[in-house]
């Protein structure tokens, strides 16, 4: 009897722990192969928020994978080369979106990578697949690089500068279905979680009586 009540108990506890990943991202770097073969940002000054001595030289943009063709995309590639008045400096980046109603959510933060002076070579890529809290929306990108020792934040772009980081046509990959025109639903709430319980427990006793 305790076991089976133990056991219930466990289920009941994970059950609203079940959860996924808002999004996964990959990195590429410098000596990887880019993704972009067309550049839809390329500028030797890139219009931005905020610059320092770190400032961005260009950024790629590129989305893909529109499973039920509805014009809405789960991933998105971005790319970026950053360039310093010093010959050498460790940062980090952080990408956010935004869309048209809601709020800014920071959905990947780089590992630290370094910028030398004005290379072309130092650019940093970033893939990354929506899996949910995404709707259906027009997103605003921004990506900000900060210090990797004080944290400053050092360059800032977003789709408030350049209409290329602005109204993309996102959503996660559990909207980016394609719809069947037959579907069973199962559902397993509160209610039914409560009878499984009961049933065990009718079960149970009844095997004790005979």
């Amino acid at each position: 009897m305790k076991t089976l009540l133990k056991t219930a108990a466990t289920i009941l506890l994970f059950i609203p722990l079940l959860s996924w990943a808002d999004s996964i991202s990959t990195e590429l770097r410098s000596q990887q192969q880019s993704v972009i073969q067309t550049a839809k940002v390329r500028s030797a000054a890139v219009n931005q928020s905020y610059q320092s001595d770190v400032w961005f030289h260009s950024i790629d943009i590129s989305l893909a994978r529109d499973n039920n063709y509805n014009g809405y995309f789960h991933q998105l590639y971005v790319e970026f080369d950053a360039d310093t008045d010093y010959a050498y400096r460790q940062v980090f980046a952080e990408l956010s979106l935004t869309p048209d109603y809601g709020y800014e959510r920071v959905y990947y933060t780089s590992s630290v990578f370094e910028l030398r002076s004005q290379n072309s070579n130092d650019w940093l890529g970033i893939e990354t697949d929506l899996q949910h809290q995404y709707p259906t929306n027009f997103y605003l990108l921004t990506i900000r690089i900060f210090d990797a020792s004080t944290g400053y934040l050092l360059a800032e772009a977003s789709g408030y500068d350049l209409s290329a980081l602005d109204a993309l046509t996102l959503e996660d990959y559990q909207r980016d279905q394609i719809q069947t025109s037959s579907s069973v639903e199962v559902s397993a709430g509160s209610t039914g979680i409560a009878m499984l319980i009961a049933l065990c427990l009718l079960l149970f006793r009844s095997r004790e009586q005979h």
